[in-house]
């Protein structure tokens, strides 16, 4: 991700800068972008967020567990 204060799209003045603006073309390179328009991430901040909670080791990022852990928990009764 390169455009993190960017969107991929024109904003639409009647959308408040939040939508693409009707009839736009989109930016050929959606993968550098963390946002498609002024709201919705892409697919690529999205798999980068996914990733960070299923495995991050860091308390900022994923507290108390990372998915991975809680996933992994033994919960089975003795």
């Amino acid at each position: 991700l390169m455009e993190l204060n960017a969107s991929c799209c024109f904003l639409s003045e009647s959308s408040e800068g939040r939508l693409c603006a009707e009839g736009t073309e989109p930016c050929p390179d959606r993968s550098i972008y963390a946002y498609y328009d002024g709201f919705h991430p892409t697919e690529k901040l999205c798999m980068h967020l996914a990733t960070k909670a299923y495995s991050s080791g860091l308390q900022s990022e994923a507290y108390p567990f990372n998915v991975e852990a809680l996933a992994n928990l033994n919960t089975s009764v003795m």
